[in-house]
């Protein structure tokens, strides 16, 4: 579906949908972002759309000058929330262990399940059968396939407190600190910003003064919309 001058998607499994009034956006490698906007005003759009999970549209993508495709976002990015993607099945230890040989990472499994906060009796667990260290988990297969986007779906702040108190935000930074960005939706930055590096705010701008010229002019009653 397409709306002139916004971008509208289907998101996670077609479940959710979501859409983004376009504007300029730029970031920058080894931060965490903080996506701010209301439901379906942007958010989790913009967070898959870096996941290469979004048709582009009429909208253009650049890093370094180089123009993106959909395609090239998706062989860099990684979901943090593994329950809809094709990894869900992967089994912790095993997958970790294969990704660190495949990409030929002088780091070993010891290593990861340290950075990564992973416990020895959830390694032969797969991802969508963890719960708090289900983003732990995937964050550090992806990191041992050597992605350098990671996104999530649209969380509300209490989720992302709730993580950060067993843990996340370590793994986070260990992702920023290879170079990597990070990606978090949510509807409010109360608690994203003591965590976040910036919060990109996604909502639209209303143009206040039109809609009290439109009452005043179809119900002379413009005093309905507060200046």
């Amino acid at each position: 579906m397409y709306f002139p001058g916004r971008g509208g998607a289907f998101l996670d499994g077609k479940k959710v949908y979501d859409a983004w009034r376009f504007k300029d956006v730029s970031l920058e490698s080894a931060k965490i972002y903080g996506l701010v906007g209301e439901y379906e005003q942007g958010p989790m759009y913009l967070s898959y759309l870096l996941g290469g999970k979004v048709d582009f549209g009429d909208l253009r993508l650049y890093c370094n000058g180089h123009e993106l495709s959909r395609n090239m976002l998706e062989q860099v990015s990684w979901n943090l929330e593994p329950s809809n993607e094709k990894y869900r099945n992967a089994i912790v230890k095993k997958s970790i262990v294969k990704a660190l040989n495949e990409n030929g990472c002088t780091e070993d499994f010891s290593t990861i399940a340290e950075k990564f906060i992973l416990t020895e009796p959830r390694y032969n667990r797969k991802l969508f059968q963890l719960s708090g260290e289900r983003w732990r988990a995937s964050a550090a297969l992806g990191y041992a396939n050597r992605k350098k986007i990671y996104y999530a779906p649209y969380k509300p702040s209490n989720f992302y407190y709730q993580m950060c108190n067993c843990g996340l935000l370590k793994v986070l930074r260990e992702l920023t600190d290879d170079g990597a960005i990070v990606l978090l939706p949510a509807g409010l930055d109360e608690f994203l910003k003591h965590i976040v590096d910036e919060c990109i705010y996604t909502n639209r701008e209303y143009d206040i003064s039109e809609l009290r010229e439109l009452y005043g002019e179809m119900f002379q009653k413009e005093e309905w919309i507060k200046a």
